[in-house]
């Protein structure tokens, strides 16, 4: 009974101590929350005052660009403004980050600096943010990521681009007030009495690069502005925009266009060599025959031995020859340098010394673009025609249909049937070599529900030995090769036919040649460097071809630039 006893005895005094400490444990769980509440709440006010800190900055830089541009690009010599901030040891800060290039890089030759420019830097930080003036715009960055707050000094409209850059210098710490003053006058980097550094830019294509913490930023406003192809190299924290000069490329209104200065020469001898038309798009060569095979051509013409051209001659220099009595031109002669006719050679039209050949650029640039975006994004893989990057060589017949295909080159023997079927839309597909058909067969089906185009990056097409590209009703603008300048191409041999359009266009100084020999036909148009028909080549214009655009659609979404102004602005940033 006494242990019974001594036991009961504890019971008050543990259940005491119990209560004690669960009031010990309550009162700590509240301090702990109290103290959780009051550390939240500070988060969250340290977080608004960064937030409305990071608000008031992006303004006063904001009024720092304005004033900075009423300097550098206006008729205003010195600007001050009180920026308010810099005093709650956020600092703001003047460095020489940055950095941009303009080149223009010509089709026909090395590329030319424009500038290469320092762009230097107002800076705000607030923690792991900072905000830029720089460039003439105001750039926000926050770790990897940053956005646009106030656009540059870049504007880009229709065809033209105006780039008066402002460049950020001065000596000493800066305060939150600070005096925006001229730097010397502007300097013009764009147009100069230069060679290639004049208005109107032709057959180049112009990259203008930033290197910048914020190249992100200058990415998106360049894609928004300009809507153009845009480039991104992180490694270096720079990014590419890229223009080119619009393509004068005139609807095909002939059969026959020579882009060189060299002489046009369509020889009759060893067989009957003209030029002659039909129209596709009311019926096929043996249902439309015609006579409207004009030739155009830069130079001059030679014209012997029964050669015929049935149409116009239209020249823009040199001197048309008709060497034998049996030579003639149908329609009407227009030259644009002189004239040296046999006495029995026939004109049927008029002659005039009033020739004029409206002028037709490369597109090396265009072929280039096109190449590099399908190499990047095509449909080889779903395609059971190639093999990697080239027509699986297992087979000696392939179809293709509607995509995009990258091959590094295109070459049919006898025997081999490549089928474009366009039931489905259009055909891209890009030769990073040559077109070699040595008596190989092209099939362009369902031609009225799209367009076959190739794009050649080496210099030679070559259809010879009986090759065939064929498309029903012979309906030329179904089919369509392009080449670079300096181009050679060949159609030659009996039996050999070609209907499309090549169209390989001459630079100002890569030359290429046109050569339709030994029987070799062409139905459509040829549009390319010095030509000859020789031995019974004979050119059949496509009349249709003057109602379809010369160059694809997506030709043509490539931003262009015509006219440029660029120029440097310099001002010093310094305290008040």
């Amino acid at each position: 009974m006494n242990d019974e006893r001594s036991a009961d005895m504890t019971l008050p005094s543990t259940r005491a101590q119990t209560e004690t400490l669960g009031v010990v444990l309550l009162l700590m769980i509240t301090l702990a929350g109290t103290g959780l509440i009051v550390a939240l709440g500070s988060s969250v006010l340290d977080d608004s005052k960064r937030a409305a800190e990071l608000d008031s900055a992006e303004h006063a830089m904001t009024q720092l660009d304005s004033k900075a541009s009423l300097v550098g690009i206006g008729e205003t010599d010195i600007q001050r403004v009180n920026l308010g901030v810099g005093n709650d040891g956020q600092p703001l800060t003047r460095t020489q980050d940055g950095w941009m290039r303009v080149e223009v890089d010509p089709d026909d030759g090395a590329a030319v600096e424009v500038m290469n420019q320092t762009l230097g830097a107002v800076v705000y930080r607030n923690d792991q943010t900072t905000i830029a003036y720089q460039g003439g715009g105001v750039w926000r960055r926050t770790g990897e990521g940053s956005t646009m707050v106030s656009p540059p000094e870049f504007h880009y409209r229709e065809t033209t681009l105006t780039l008066p850059l402002i460049i950020v210098g001065g000596d000493g710490g800066l305060s939150p007030r600070l005096e925006v003053s001229k730097n010397g006058s502007a300097e013009s980097k764009f147009p100069l009495a230069e060679p290639k550094k004049t208005n109107p830019l032709s057959e180049a294509t112009v990259n203008i690069t930033v290197g910048s913490d914020s190249y992100r930023a200058w990415g998106n406003f360049f894609e928004q502005r300009t809507g153009g192809e845009v480039e991104y190299d992180h490694s270096a924290n720079a990014v590419t925009l890229t223009l080119v000069t619009p393509t004068k490329a005139p609807k095909i209104k002939q059969g026959l266009a020579s882009t060189s200065p060299q002489e046009l020469v369509i020889e009759g001898a060893g067989g009957s060599s003209f030029t002659d038309s039909y129209n596709s798009s009311i019926g096929p060569y043996s249902e439309t025959e015609g006579s409207k095979g004009t030739v155009n051509t830069v130079g001059g013409v030679s014209l012997s031995g029964g050669a015929e051209i049935e149409g116009d001659l239209v020249t823009g220099g040199g001197i048309v020859k008709m060497q034998s009595a049996n030579t003639a031109i149908t329609g009407n002669l227009s030259y644009g340098g002189s004239t040296s006719l046999h006495k029995k050679a026939t004109v049927g039209g008029w002659t005039a010394d009033n020739g004029s050949v409206e002028q037709i650029d490369p597109i090396g640039s265009m072929i280039k673009n096109q190449a590099e975006s399908v190499e990047a994004n095509n449909d080889n893989g779903r395609s059971d025609a190639i093999d990697g990057r080239g027509l699986d060589p297992s087979k000696s017949a392939w179809t293709l249909t509607n995509g995009n295909y990258y091959v590094d080159d295109l070459g049919l023997n006898s025997g081999e049937t490549l089928s474009l079927d366009l039931q489905n839309g259009d055909i891209d597909v890009v030769v990073d070599d040559d077109v070699m058909l040595n008596g190989g067969t092209i099939q362009v089906q369902n031609p009225d529900n799209g367009t076959a185009n190739v794009y050649v990056l080496g210099d030679t097409v070559s259809v010879t030995n009986g090759a065939d590209v064929s498309i029903p009703g012979d309906k030329s603008r179904a089919f369509r090769i392009y080449g670079p300048p300096g181009t050679s191409a060949t159609v030659s041999g009996d039996d050999t036919e070609f209907v499309g359009v090549l169209y390989a266009p001459d630079s100002r100084s890569q030359y290429g040649d046109v050569s339709v020999t030994s029987h070799g036909e062409v139905y459509g148009a040829i549009v390319g460097g010095k030509t000859v028909l020789r031995s019974g080549g004979t050119v059949h214009y496509d009349q249709a071809l003057v109602m379809t655009e010369t160059l694809p659609a997506d030709f043509t979404t490539v931003p262009r630039v015509t006219y440029m102004h660029v120029s440097t602005n310099r001002v010093n940033v310094t305290s008040a």
